[in-house]
C-alpha cells in the first residue's frame, strides 16, 4: 500500500473519500426562511398556509386579518433570563389553540379574540415550560429566530413609549374590514422592495426534540450575534447559549447525570473524603449547580459558605432540594452566566472576598464539548484564591485508541443467511458524518490506549483548550484474534478526570472502554472502509503515528470540530520511518 500523499500538500488536507465531509454544510442562500403567522396557518392542509419572508410580516398579518398581536403577549424584551424560553412557549402554546380551534372552525376575527381572551386567562407559569417546549409545527421558522422576536419586541416597546403607533397594533383589536385594502397594498410594496434587498440562509438546526439520548430539548435557534454581517451574508449564526442553557432545563437530563454513578460517587468520595483537608470552614463556588447535588456535598463536608449557580430554571428546584435538605443557610443558589454575575457583583461575595474552591461538572462528550470550560476558568481567575484555591477536579486527560468495527461491517454479509452487502455503502455514508457518541466494548479496541494532552485546570488558558498533540498507537499485545494484518475502523476520544490537589486523597474516574460506561459514552470517528482505512501489520511491528487536533467550531463554539493527520508504517534498523498508509480524518462533534 503505498503514500497518498503529495509533497507539497496541505497535510490536513485530503483527496481522500473519508474526508469528504470535512466541513459541515451550509444550506444555500436560496433556501429561504418561510415564516407562517400564527392565525392563518392550516394544520388541516397546511398547503394553503400563506408564508411571509419576514417574521414582522407574517406577524402583522395576524394583526390585520385576525386581530391578535403576537408581540403584546412577549414578555418585556429586556428581560434576558427568560425571555428566549418564555418565546419558545408562547409561539408553541398560541400554535397548540390554533391547532384546537381548527376543530371548532372559528371564523378569522373570533379565532384572534379567542386567541387573545385565552392568553391573557392563561399567563405563563412553570407547568407551560415542558408542556410547550415541543413545536406544535415541525420547522417552525418562528422557533428558529427567537432574536429576531425579541428585536421586534424591542422595537414595538419603544414605538410606544414614543407614542407611535408603527408596526403591529398594541390593541389586538384592529377590525380587518378597515384596514385589509391599504394594509394588503402597502405589504406588497414591502415584499417586493424586501426581495430585491433580502436573502436568507437557513442557519439553524430546524427541529426542537424531546427524543434525544440525554433527554434534553435539542434545537438551535437564530442569534443576533451576527445581525450586522448577516444582512451582507444572508446568513445567521444559532443562538447556541440559549439552547445550551434552556436544555438543562429538562428533568431527563439531570437524571441521566445523577444516574451516572461513576460520576456522582467520584464527586461525592471526593469532596467528603477531603472534607478536613479542604472544605471544612471554606468558601465554595458551583458553577452549573443543576440540582445543586454537588452543593450539597460540599455543604456536608464543611464548606463555612457554598454559592451554587446555574442559569437554567432548574435552580428553582435546586432551592426547594437545598431546603428540604436542611442547608438553606450554608448554600445560597444564583441564577444567571457566571461571567455576568461577576461582572456585575451579582454573587453574595462581599468587596475582596474571594472563593477557596470551585467546583464543577462541566464535562461533555470528549471532554470538551458544550465547552464550559471557559465559563468555570473565567471565575477561577476573578474570583479564586490566589495559592491556596483549587479547582474540583484540577486535572483532565484526553485519550486517544483503535477500534474494529469488522462485525458491524461485515453484518450485512450475512444477514438470516441472505447477502445484503449493498447496506455497506449506506451504513458507511451514515457513520462518516460526523463524530458518534456510543459505548464502545473493550474487545473492540485493538490497540492501546495513549495520552494526547493533559490539562492543569489550575494553570491552563483558554487559547490551550483549541491545541494539536502528536500520538502514537500500538497493537495490543493481548490480541487474541491472531489475525496478521488488523483493520483499524475507528478512533474512539475518551477521556480521565483527577481530583489531586496537594495533601489531599486523590480520586480519579475513566470513560475509557475498560472502565464502566457513564452518561459520556466515548465519540467514535469512523474512517470510511471503502475507501482508505488504516491496516497494522502485526509482524511487521507496524505502528500508527499522527497528530490530534481539536478545536471549537466556528460557527458554534459549544460544538468541537476534531481532525487526525494520520500514518502507519514502521520503524527501520537505521531509526528511519517506513511509511506504508497515511491520510486525513475530520469529523465533528455537532450541538
Amino acid at each position: 500500500m503505498s503514500s497518498s500523499r503529495k509533497n507539497n500538500d496541505d497535510p490536513w488536507s485530503s483527496d481522500d473519500e473519508d474526508d469528504g465531509d470535512d466541513d459541515i454544510a451550509v444550506d444555500d442562500d436560496d433556501d429561504c426562511v418561510a415564516f407562517n403567522s400564527v392565525c392563518s396557518y392550516s394544520h388541516r392542509d397546511p398547503s394553503t398556509s400563506p408564508a411571509f419572508d419576514t417574521l414582522e410580516l407574517a406577524l402583522q398579518h395576524d394583526v390585520n386579518h385576525y386581530g391578535f398581536d403576537f408581540l403584546s403577549h412577549l414578555i418585556s424584551s429586556k428581560d434576558e433570563d427568560y425571555f428566549f424560553e418564555g418565546a419558545i412557549i408562547l409561539v408553541n402554546k398560541c400554535r397548540q389553540f390554533v391547532k384546537d380551534g381548527e376543530v371548532k372552525s372559528l371564523e378569522s376575527m373570533e379565532l384572534g379574540k379567542q386567541l387573545n381572551e385565552f392568553l391573557k386567562a392563561h399567563p405563563m407559569n412553570d407547568e407551560d415550560e415542558m408542556t410547550y417546549y415541543k413545536p406544535v409545527l415541525e420547522d417552525d421558522a418562528m422557533l428558529m429566530c427567537i432574536d429576531d422576536l425579541q428585536e421586534l419586541k424591542r422595537k414595538s416597546e419603544t414605538e410606544t413609549q414614543d407614542g407611535s403607533t408603527a408596526g403591529p397594533s398594541k390593541t389586538g383589536e384592529v377590525e380587518s374590514t378597515k384596514l385589509e385594502s391599504d394594509t394588503i397594498k402597502r405589504l406588497q410594496e414591502q415584499i417586493s422592495l424586501l426581495e430585491d434587498k433580502l436573502t436568507r440562509a437557513k442557519s439553524c438546526i430546524t427541529s426542537l426534540s424531546l427524543a434525544d439520548d440525554d433527554g434534553s430539548i435539542s434545537d438551535n435557534s437564530c442569534s443576533d450575534d451576527d445581525v450586522k454581517s448577516s444582512k451582507k451574508t444572508g446568513k445567521k449564526k444559532p443562538d447556541n447559549d440559549s439552547y445550551y442553557f434552556n436544555s438543562y432545563s429538562n428533568t431527563g437530563i439531570h437524571e441521566t447525570m445523577l444516574r451516572d454513578t461513576v460520576r456522582t460517587a467520584a464527586y461525592e468520595e471526593a469532596i467528603l473524603s477531603n472534607s478536613e483537608s479542604l472544605f471544612r470552614g471554606k468558601t465554595v463556588l458551583d458553577i452549573g449547580c443543576g440540582t445543586g447535588v454537588l452543593s450539597l456535598f460540599c455543604a456536608k463536608a464543611g464548606a463555612k459558605k457554598v454559592i451554587a449557580v446555574d442559569n437554567s430554571n432548574i435552580l428553582n428546584q435546586a432551592k426547594e432540594i437545598v431546603k428540604l435538605n436542611g442547608y438553606e443557610d450554608v448554600v445560597t443558589c444564583v441564577k444567571g452566566k457566571i461571567e455576568t454575575l461577576i461582572e456585575n457583583n451579582g454573587l453574595p461575595l462581599t468587596k475582596g472576598e474571594t472563593v477557596d474552591i470551585i467546583v464543577s461538572e462541566w464535562m461533555g462528550y470528549g471532554l470538551f464539548f458544550e465547552t464550559m470550560l471557559p465559563s468555570v476558568m473565567s471565575a477561577r481567575d476573578a474570583i479564586m484564591t490566589p495559592i491556596t484555591g483549587s479547582m474540583f477536579p484540577n486535572v483532565s486527560k484526553i485519550y486517544i485508541e483503535g477500534g474494529s468495527g469488522k462485525e458491524r461491517f461485515n453484518y450485512w454479509d450475512n444477514v438470516h443467511s441472505l447477502n445484503m452487502a449493498p447496506m455497506k455503502e449506506r451504513m458507511v455514508n451514515e457513520l462518516v458524518q460526523e463524530a458518534l457518541v456510543e459505548v464502545v466494548d473493550d474487545k473492540a479496541i485493538v490497540t492501546d490506549r495513549a495520552m494526547v494532552i493533559e490539562h492543569n485546570l489550575n494553570t491552563c488558558k483558554d487559547e490551550e483548550l483549541d491545541f494539536e498533540a502528536p500520538f502514537e498507537l500500538r497493537l495490543r499485545c493481548d490480541d487474541s484474534s491472531g489475525d496478521d494484518a488488523v483493520v483499524v475502523h475507528h478512533l474512539v476520544i475518551s477521556f480521565d478526570i483527577d481530583f489531586s490537589v496537594p495533601n489531599s486523597k486523590v480520586v480519579s474516574f475513566s470513560t475509557g472502554c475498560q472502565t464502566t460506561p457513564t452518561h459520556w459514552k466515548q465519540t467514535v470517528m469512523w474512517f470510511d472502509p471503502l475507501t482508505n482505512v488504516p491496516v497494522l501489520n502485526r509482524k511487521a511491528g507496524d505502528i500508527m503515528k499522527g497528530t490530534f487536533r481539536m478545536k471549537r467550531n466556528a460557527e458554534n463554539h459549544r460544538s468541537i470540530d476534531m481532525a487526525v493527520l494520520w500514518e502507519t508504517g514502521r520503524n527501520g534498523e537505521n531509526g528511519s520511518w517506513a511509511r506504508s498508509m497515511d491520510g486525513v480524518l475530520k469529523r465533528s462533534l455537532i450541538a
